[in-house]
């Protein structure tokens, strides 16, 4: 079934690939009711609730917002997708070790791969941090005293 939607997507694709550019070249003026009216009719459509429509509109609204102030979406979204899930593994990581943090923590160094992802973790931090970034400053002048 996977292969018959690919081939009817690439059909209808280059069929319509006229009709896609027309729409592209649209003004924002009708584009952007048309998408608005999309949007809240599929939201509505997914679960039949009137208070998801809600919620798209406020979070589209405060997402309106937080660009305007320059703050960037995506590690919100991501943070809001994957927030629920790393709470649940840290929960059943905690409970495999039965709640005692040491255990958690020695896990994290005990099996090879963990270590290496536990040290590159650890790297990323560090070198967001100001005195990464002084130690970095300090070896370019001496480089250049060099």
């Amino acid at each position: 079934s996977l292969v018959l939607a690919n081939i009817f997507l690439l059909v209808f694709g280059l069929t319509g690939i006229r009709i896609f550019t027309k729409m592209v070249e649209l003004p924002k003026g009708i584009l952007i009711p048309i998408i608005v009216v999309l949007s809240v009719v599929g939201t509505y459509s997914i679960h039949n609730n009137l208070m998801e429509v809600w919620w798209m509109l406020g979070l589209g609204i405060a997402g309106y917002i937080l660009r305007t102030y320059g703050i960037e979406m995506g590690p919100i979204v991501l943070g809001m997708i994957l927030g629920p899930l790393m709470d649940l593994s840290y929960r059943r990581a905690m409970m495999s070790v039965r709640n005692q943090p040491g255990y958690f923590f020695l896990d994290l160094v005990r099996n090879p791969i963990s270590l290496i992802l536990t040290l590159l973790i650890l790297a990323m931090i560090i070198g967001q941090t100001p005195l990464w970034e002084r130690c970095a400053a300090r070896v370019k002048r001496k480089e250049r005293n060099v």
